[in-house]
């Protein structure tokens, strides 16, 4: 997944996928599941790429669900020095995540995960 990445870095990763010695269906899989967890520079608010990253993530292969949770698990932990404002912000998105990929995840086997995300955006986060 890319964040804050040029239009040609995109080029660059479909390129590498699509040279994988990987059959057709898997590289249309795995460049699925990169575009849906790359959030839209071009969406103007921080937001809002993170809704339409979400929306792409229920349209993509299962495992963009398990990467996008496991994502936000280390990124939450890497928040918990961070200031107030900022935690507050970002464990509001991460409720949007908890909110809108629960279902899937759990369609898919992956509440443990899942399980281990909520766990930590409910504690304090200094204690991780």
């Amino acid at each position: 997944m890319y964040e804050d990445c040029s239009p040609e870095w995109l080029v660059r990763t479909d390129k590498i996928i699509e040279g994988l010695p990987l059959p057709p269906d898997d590289r249309s899989d795995i460049a699925a599941i990169v575009d849906a967890l790359t959030k839209k520079n071009t969406i103007a608010r921080k937001s809002a790429r993170l809704t339409d990253s979400i929306d792409r993530i229920l349209d993509a292969p299962p495992e963009a669900t398990l990467v996008k949770i496991c994502d936000r698990i280390d990124n939450l932990l890497d928040s918990a020095d961070r200031n107030g404002g900022f935690t507050k912000r970002y464990l509001a998105s991460t409720d949007e995540i908890i909110d809108k990929l629960s279902v899937r995840a759990s369609l898919y086997g992956y509440d443990t995960a899942l399980g281990i995300l909520v766990q930590i955006r409910n504690s304090n986060l200094k204690n991780w």
